[in-house]
């Protein structure tokens, strides 16, 4: 959870603490350094819970976190025939909630290969999915 937080701007950070009223004991300030940060692992129980979150700062949290990926995303842009710089595009990717199973199956693999973490393929298809869906 720290590593996938740490991606993100404080900034950023700090205001989704105090949206979902997860406050900081003791100093004010984040420190990702220290380990089990009890705000990172609250945060994670908020995600687990019923608690409703802003899509969009879900959304921005998983970009920061995969902008840090950026070999991923431009395996995942050569395989898929985008252009791009770095894993960086401005083409537009709506096509992906259509992706046929065997391609996504192919792309999934492709990615494996690669030596790319499971968890990090997860989310790049999840924040894929979810994105062009809210942009319809």
């Amino acid at each position: 959870m720290s590593e996938l937080l740490s991606a993100s701007p404080r900034k950023l950070r700090e205001e989704m603490f105090r949206r979902l009223g997860i406050k900081a004991k003791g100093r004010s300030g984040f420190k990702l350094a220290s380990k089990g940060d009890a705000r990172a692992g609250r945060f994670g129980e908020v995600l687990a819970s019923d608690t409703e979150i802003d899509d969009e700062i879900l959304d921005e949290l998983a970009r920061n976190y995969l902008f840090g990926r950026r070999e991923l995303l431009g395996d995942a842009l050569d395989f898929l025939g985008i252009e791009h710089n770095e894993g960086l595009t401005d083409s537009e990717l709506d096509f992906f909630e259509e992706l046929e199973a065997e391609k996504e199956s192919e792309l999934r693999g492709l990615l494996a290969g690669r030596g790319h973490e499971a968890k990090d393929v997860d989310l790049y298809f999840a924040l894929m999915r979810l994105g062009t869906k809210r942009s319809t």
